[in-house]
């Protein structure tokens, strides 16, 4: 009997010391990493830092209407096109720096193929 009760305390003190062993601490470069990491979430701009954001939102604004205007220009020349022109007529117009063909129904459409190689 003292034989199986010295068996079973072996056996349960290895599995206790076995599971004690087998869970992990948070070591303390992990937790230093985690309160970094935390901290550097969100931090308020700094002065310099708000001024530069500042300034390329006011250049991204203006590339924006430069664009909008080149493209507002861009359709009235489309619009232009066929004025005065029969309905079937064949007309080129000038798109960055390409030559479109189109042909005049209502209004003005390009050829699809020479249209798509302009990307």
């Amino acid at each position: 009997m003292n034989k199986t009760k010295i068996v079973l305390m072996t056996t349960l003190l290895g599995s206790v010391l076995g599971l004690a062993a087998c869970q992990v601490t948070p070591s303390e470069q992990g937790m230093n990493h985690d309160r970094h990491r935390h901290e550097m979430q969100r931090q308020a701009p700094t002065p310099e830092q708000r001024a530069e954001l500042q300034a390329k939102r006011e250049q991204r604004q203006e590339q924006r209407e430069q664009m909008r205007e080149e493209h507002r220009l861009q359709r009235a020349q489309i619009e232009k096109a066929c004025q005065g022109k029969r309905i079937g007529d064949r007309v080129n117009i000038q798109w960055n720096n390409r030559t479109i063909e189109g042909t005049c129904e209502v209004r003005f459409t390009p050829d699809q193929a020479n249209f798509k190689r302009q990307a």
